[in-house]
């Protein structure tokens, strides 16, 4: 890189003290240009001593201010990020000599080094409004490679959801939430926050509702949403052991639950579905004419066989678990639709599962109904569109501590994760307690989106995980205003520290 390529020279490479470090050096600026320096502000430095070589730096401390005697000066310490070979940047075992000049960077400049170009506008990099930040919506190793959005209550989390969603569904991708709180059921209006709305020209927005935008919600429950559609959920769409680990079944209840689901199967379907196009047509059917059994048929079943209760078949267990289900009233409902993937994943489409009265049982379930059907119709249809599953509070629904009895389930998660990248299906995982989600969720999650987290126990486990952020960044983590985030993905060339724009649509603050 030629020195007419560098942007205004900004300052030299001082002599480094003792001990130095081997990812910072310290710069010396004229004191005139005072002005032009500001911590994040990143920066090209030309070796003085090896020509052609040049590094990628940012500010992090400073401007310092020696006293005269010492120099006329201004210091600041500056971040070796790693070498620069054309626009892309590359990891050093290396470090600039001392006199090594440095030059400031533009807006476009450090947009193209760092790799910010994209058509989903987020927002813009911390303290740099004229420098944008935007994702890549049809780059597989954005979305497809799944999102996890994580941060303490109040930090902005709820608002970086909407942002994703509005940009994600403009671009032609359909959205299904997971909506615990009923916080998203009006984002077809413009935000009634002024504050917010006048800040979203900046970003070239404006105040706008989802113009595609549906609510749901379990037909045992009720929505704030007058115009929600209820749905009911159907047991025989669930593999039955994700069913036994979601309703916490013991061995032995497991081993009656599969007992008493054979036995339905045999008894009322007697020519057995046996091929995929006729199990998909089932499972994707809303109103099936017959399903092939009924929780209040299982349920019954288990009473029925309880007397030949034993140590390995526990249907008194199960009939009591069973019985729970009965009561919330969310399943195998007669002349009631159950969630249609046909009717939800349409491009451009926003779909809103209101769960927010429902109990923890059919929360889980209804995710996993979802799960598995958006994931069965991407694989049958190669047409569908581009989707994203946005599932909040993701540790409700699968926690560290419970995955060791939860295998089939955390397959089920595997599967969708990665078989679903290659078919355009993504998950967002939401979480204000990352540090309750098994490590395993992190590793499938490849963009991380993280507010303000002030837990060490939070913190340690995205740190154990996330390799492109460094200790100066995650020292920043606890310190991060509302609406600031730090995010990693793999269109960035590094790590980086955002202001995530306000969103355009209506959300409903519950706190």
């Amino acid at each position: 890189m030629s020195t007419a390529a560098h942007g205004p020279l900004l300052g030299r490479i001082a002599a480094d003290a003792t001990p130095g470090v081997n990812e910072r050096a310290r710069v010396r600026i004229p004191y005139d240009l005072r002005d032009r320096v500001r911590r994040n502000q990143y920066v090209t430095i030309a070796d003085a001593r090896s020509p052609g070589l040049v590094f990628l730096g940012r500010l992090i401390t400073g401007p310092f201010f020696p006293s005269p005697e010492e120099s006329s000066d201004i210091v600041a310490d500056v971040e070796i990020q790693g070498e620069l070979d054309g626009n892309q940047t590359y990891d050093t075992n290396n470090r600039p000599a001392p006199e090594s000049a440095v030059y400031e960077l533009g807006p476009a400049e450090v947009r193209e080094l760092l790799g910010l170009h994209g058509d989903m506008v987020l927002g813009c990099l911390s303290g740099w409004p004229e420098i944008g930040l935007s994702l890549q919506s049809h780059n597989k190793d954005v979305l497809p490679r799944n999102v996890g959005i994580f941060g303490t209550v109040g930090s902005g989390k709820s608002n970086s959801v909407q942002v994703i969603i509005e940009e994600a569904s403009a671009r032609g991708w359909a959205i299904v939430l997971l909506d615990l709180e009923a916080e998203y059921v009006y984002m077809d209006q413009p935000t009634s926050q002024e504050t917010l709305a006048r800040a979203l020209p900046k970003f070239g927005r404006e105040p706008r509702g989802l113009p595609d935008f549906h609510v749901y919600h379990p037909v045992s429950c009720t929505s704030d949403r007058p115009e929600s559609q209820p749905f009911t959920l159907r047991i025989a769409d669930f593999e039955p052991s994700v069913t036994a680990e979601l309703l916490q079944c013991t061995l032995a209840e497991r081993n009656a639950l599969f007992d008493c689901i054979d036995y339905l199967q045999q008894k009322y379907q007697p020519r057995m579905t046996t091929t995929d196009s006729e199990r998909l047509t089932e499972l994707f059917d809303p109103a099936p004419a017959k399903p092939p059994y009924t929780l209040q048929l299982l349920k019954a079943r288990a009473t029925e066989r309880s007397p030949r209760n034993s140590e390995s078949m526990d249907y008194v267990g199960l009939a009591s678990k069973l019985q729970q289900l009965v009561h919330s009233g969310a399943f195998d409902q007669p002349n009631m639709r159950g969630l249609d993937p046909a009717e939800m994943l349409q491009p451009g489409r926003v779909n809103v599962i209101d769960v927010s009265i429902a109990n923890d049982n059919v929360k889980n379930l209804v995710t996993a109904d979802l799960l598995r059907k958006a994931f069965a119709y991407k694989i049958a249809r190669e047409k569908a569109p581009p989707t994203l599953l946005v599932i909040e509070e993701a540790h409700s629904f699968m926690s560290r501590e419970r995955a060791h009895t939860m295998h089939a389930t955390l397959q089920m998660l595997r599967n969708v994760t990665r078989r679903g990248r290659k078919r355009w299906l993504a998950l967002a995982f939401v979480s204000q307690q990352p540090g309750h989600l098994p490590p395993e969720i992190f590793e499938l999650c490849n963009t991380r989106i993280v507010h303000t987290l002030r837990s060490m126990h939070n913190l340690d486990a995205l740190m154990a995980t996330t390799g492109d952020i460094t200790r100066e960044l995650w020292s920043r983590c606890p310190l991060l205003g509302t609406g600031e985030a730090i995010i990693s993905s793999p269109q960035f060339h590094r790590a980086v520290v955002a202001r995530i724009r306000p969103a355009a649509s209506n959300r409903r603050f519950t706190r």
